[in-house]
């Protein structure tokens, strides 16, 4: 219990963190929490209409969430609220700009699932040659021919076009080459000395990748960028018959443009449908794409395995515990790269109570705001080193005003070239 008393120390976060955990966590992660000495409250059956009101309740100081969508109403709602942790293999569900605005700090596990999402790809491609859907159907009806009378094309041998060669990709790539693929790749910022170490080809424009490739792998995480990427012109480009795999955001393909190409060129699709809302569902283009026999698809099943479960959940209990023992956040996504900074102050000090906070005044009554600071202390205890990051220089007048503040022994000031701020 946290003491009432307001001049009781206050226990550390870690003994008294509570963290609500909306996704199916197994009982290994949940117990490794609770180790660590947080209160970790499992309830998976919260929806996005109900979380904000939970978090309310409860005002947790982490925040744990696969795929649900977390806005900016849900964020206030928690006044603790310090980390979201997303364990889907990106963010985009999270309000990340809502959460820096309120210096909330957001973090996911990418890559531990990309080889579940790989081995996805491969189990899509494979069942879009051999006509696995139509042959199940056929041999339960009673059917023993091939389905359809045809033939299935083989993969060994062809060529697999891979679109965004990161974690997901990369995965696709040995997995083209252990089934005997030829593999070319090309991302926004390939470069040839990439694709050499990776055993790739490069290729520098993807309408040149569609004419390639007899099976396509998307791979890209959403964004502007990414939004319609697969479209028409790509389409055209394919080789009739050929095989595109999407098990990136459903945004990246155009529907109106995929549905004209398997209707007219024979472009059989296995597609992986995550993130998708009603709204989303009850699109024309879409209903019409999956009544397509040459469409295979599955709703948000890429990264589902049990390996990428537990992997994704020893990284959230690392993740945890660097936050909660260090104020480390493992894989954040909103932490600046870079500062208004333009000059860095050196402050030796005492290492006693109060040594900076003189120093914080001196700045503060100048209208000099602390971007970033580092306080080190030295061996023995008895001193430290403050390097404070500040986004103006002080006057001479106010660098003699923090000499002479109590337990400061010593201040330089270092002029820095600012960088631009990136989020």
């Amino acid at each position: 219990m946290i003491p009432s008393d307001a001049d009781a120390a206050a226990l550390p976060l870690s003994l008294v963190a509570r963290i609500l955990v909306v996704d199916a966590f197994g009982t290994p992660g949940l117990r490794a929490l609770r180790e660590a000495g947080c209160d970790a409250i499992h309830n998976p059956a919260l929806s996005e209409r109900t979380l904000a009101n939970a978090m309310r309740d409860l005002d947790p100081d982490i925040l744990i969430v696969h795929a649900m969508r977390v806005d900016e109403a849900t964020l206030a709602a928690s006044e603790r609220l310090g980390l979201v942790v997303c364990t889907a293999p990106t963010t985009d569900a999270i309000a990340v700009n809502a959460a820096s605005r309120r210096g909330i700090f957001v973090s996911h596990c990418p890559g531990r699932s990309a080889a579940a999402v790989a081995e996805m790809v491969f189990g899509l491609a494979i069942a879009s040659d051999r006509r696995l859907i139509e042959a199940c159907a056929a041999t339960r009806a009673g059917s023993v021919d091939p389905p359809l009378g045809e033939t299935a094309a083989g993969l060994v041998g062809r060529t697999l076009g891979i679109v965004g060669l990161g974690h997901v990709g990369q995965e696709v790539a040995k997995r083209g080459q252990a089934f005997g693929m030829q593999v070319v790749a090309w991302s926004r910022n390939i470069t040839e000395a990439r694709c050499d170490a990776l055993g790739v080809d490069y290729c520098a424009n993807l309408v040149n990748l569609a004419k390639l490739a007899d099976v396509v792998s998307v791979c890209v995480s959403a964004n502007e960028e990414s939004d319609g990427l697969i479209g028409e012109k790509f389409f055209n480009a394919l080789r009739p018959g050929s095989i595109v795999i999407n098990t990136s955001p459903p945004s990246t393909l155009n529907e109106a443009a995929l549905l004209n190409a398997v209707r007219t060129r024979s472009i059989r699709a296995g597609l992986d449908l995550h993130a998708l809302d009603e709204a989303a569902r009850s699109r024309d283009s879409l209903k019409a794409l999956l009544s397509e026999p040459a469409v295979i698809a599955t709703a948000t099943s890429s990264a589902l395995t049990r390996q990428a479960r537990e992997a994704v959940e020893d990284d959230v209990v690392r993740a945890v515990g660097a936050w909660l023992a260090e104020g480390v956040v493992n894989g954040c996504v909103n932490r600046a790269t870079g500062t208004n900074a333009v000059t860095l102050i050196h402050v030796r000090h005492l290492n006693v109570p109060g040594a900076l906070a003189g120093v914080f005044d001196v700045l503060g009554r100048a209208g000099i705001n602390v971007e970033e600071m580092e306080n080190v202390i030295c061996a023995g205890g008895e001193a430290g080193i403050a390097r404070i990051h500040v986004s103006a220089t002080p006057t001479e007048g106010q660098v003699v005003a923090i000499r002479g503040r109590p337990h400061v022994l010593g201040v330089t000031v270092q002029a820095i070239n600012p960088e631009p701020r990136v989020t």
